[in-house]
């Protein structure tokens, strides 16, 4: 019996402590995610030849399957528009032999706004869109038919070396925020200056302001000019346009 009572506690604790790491930061409203955006989806090399025809072709079939329309169409770009009840929203589908790219535009009534955090801005919105925009994208993968790769954002969170600015020494404080709990954020500035912050203990119900950490203390060396790179499983940088 004080047997089963010790597992019985071992796996409480681990549970809590998977628990702990897959939860997000708070934005403040459950229906609102920060926004998965720009995708970026890449044809890989040895496959067949994927043309612009057969793109359009999946485009058109798929979306209309799940409600988008065609808005306007030019050479190697689309804008789709879609009508959820009464959510509504318009993207942008541009395309080459190589991969295809979406783009967020614009929509009424999903909650989207660039929300001022704790010194950062976030771009955010319904979380249903996030699963539209996914469902649309594994939809056309499937009607092209050819393995591809799939970036969210400026750059896949685990690739180090794409983190703008960083030197050696923050790019091995990177590769160690990868391995903290969330929630947790990393801040970048122009100079070279990095912070990082996460809840690092497992199972802590004390509510830590990861954004607001990282923030100030990134901005202490980093001239008042850092940027969130990356939240949670997220990369939110956006490079200068």
């Amino acid at each position: 019996m004080w047997r089963l009572a010790r597992l019985c506690s071992f796996a409480l604790l681990l549970s809590q402590g998977l628990v702990a790491h897959a939860e997000p930061y708070s934005l403040g409203a459950f229906r609102v995610a920060v926004i998965d955006d720009p995708w970026r989806i890449e044809f890989q090399d040895g496959t067949k030849p994927v043309t612009r025809q057969d793109i359009e072709q999946a485009v058109k079939i798929v979306g209309a399957s799940r409600g988008w329309k065609i808005a306007d169409s030019t050479e190697g770009r689309m804008e789709l528009t879609n009508v959820v009840r009464e959510h509504t929203m318009s993207i942008e589908l541009s395309y080459d032999a190589t991969g295809y790219g979406i783009r967020y535009l614009q929509s009424t009534n999903l909650l989207y706004k660039e929300l001022a955090k704790s010194g950062a801005t976030l771009r955010v919105i319904h979380s249903n869109y996030n699963g539209w925009i996914k469902d649309l994208v594994s939809g056309i993968n499937a009607g092209i038919g050819v393995p591809v790769q799939t970036t969210i954002g400026f750059a896949p969170l685990e690739k180090a070396d794409a983190v703008p600015f960083l030197k050696e020494k923050g790019r091995g404080a990177y590769k160690e925020f990868l391995s903290r709990p969330t929630p947790r954020a990393f801040a970048i500035a122009p100079n070279g200056a990095w912070a990082s912050s996460s809840r690092s203990v497992p199972g802590s119900r004390q509510q830590v302001d990861v954004v607001g950490y990282a923030m100030e203390n990134c901005n202490r060396r980093g001239n008042g000019e850092c940027k969130l790179y990356a939240l949670d499983e997220r990369v939110v940088w956006r490079s200068e346009r």
